[in-house]
């Protein structure tokens, strides 16, 4: 009963213990940082240039005052904590008020240091209901891609403000709208040149395709077509067809083929003029050579010896 009562209390005393180390990482989950109102740059990470943050807001500006107070933020920080790069970004979105409050026309721009699901970080996306339905959202995953090239080679500031120029760009072409000094368009990224490797690959996908799609119209015209056409007494067309991929069903053979001319009784056509006709030989001549006259019992030519 004792051993008993301290397996039950070791085991007690594991699971509190677990509890309490578990308890840090459930309480890990990053806080946002300070979001002013006043402001669309917050470079938590400290990673971007003065320039560019001065690019961001002259967009603003423009976007403010041609696009019924549209507004783009950036927000850079070291990690998520427990949360998703998408949940954060909407966290952080909802709490900062991008946009105008009425026509919620906000876009905020995310770049996240540490990724437990990419070496180099993480990036995101994410825009207000004011923009369901139209090209901001169906090229929003595109536009986002457009950071790739250069957020993976560590150029922060030429990551956000190409996404930067792309999404302004697509917003003022909602609103009908110019930007003055605005170079963005949206591209897609670059998966760089097509390799030999890349080639053999296509024909050999390519081929299997084929091959596939060739096993699947035999089987098809042997197990269905042909024996519905059998059935009829159809042999044209498709059903004729599913017999020549390899029928199954056992055919009765035909009657010999007649023999032909040539030796015996061979079939084809042989060799030779082929079997006498029935017709009686002729006779031979009568007139016969007349016999030779009597010679010597002698070996030779000559005459006998008396």
């Amino acid at each position: 009963m004792k051993n008993f009562a301290k397996r039950v209390s070791a085991l007690v005393l594991a699971l509190v213990v677990g509890a309490v180390a578990l308890c840090p990482a459930a309480l890990a989950a990053a806080s946002l940082p300070d979001l002013p109102r006043d402001e669309c740059v917050v470079d938590d990470a400290n990673i971007l240039s003065d320039s560019t943050t001065q690019t961001i807001v002259d967009l603003n500006n423009q976007l403010q005052s041609s696009c019924n107070g549209a507004q783009i933020g950036v927000l850079t920080v070291d990690y998520t904590g427990n949360y998703s790069t998408e949940d954060y970004a909407t966290q952080a979105f909802n709490a900062w008020g991008i946009g105008s409050a009425s026509e919620n026309n906000g876009v905020l721009i995310l770049l996240v240091m540490e990724s437990p699901i990419y070496e180099d970080g993480d990036y995101y996306v994410t825009y207000g209901d004011g923009f369901r339905n139209t090209t901001l959202e169906s090229q929003a995953s595109a536009i986002a891609q457009s950071m790739e090239n250069d957020f993976a080679a560590y150029d922060y500031d030429g990551a956000v403000t190409t996404c930067a120029n792309n999404v302004a760009s697509t917003i003022a072409d909602i609103y009908g709208v110019s930007l003055s000094g605005n170079n963005g368009s949206y591209a897609q990224p670059d998966d760089g040149p097509t390799t030999f490797e890349d080639v053999v690959l296509g024909i050999v996908i390519l081929f299997m395709s084929l091959m596939v799609m060739l096993i699947i119209v035999l089987f098809v015209f042997r197990v269905f077509i042909a024996p519905i056409g059998h059935a009829a007494g159809w042999n044209w067309g498709p059903f004729a067809w599913g017999y020549m991929a390899g029928s199954a069903r056992r055919h009765r053979p035909g009657p010999p083929p007649p023999p032909g001319p040539g030796f015996g009784p061979g079939y084809g056509p042989g060799y030779g003029p082929g079997p006498r006709n029935d017709r009686p030989r002729p006779p031979r001549n009568n007139n016969r050579r007349p016999p030779r006259p009597p010679m010597g019992g002698s070996f030779g030519g000559g005459p006998a010896r008396r």
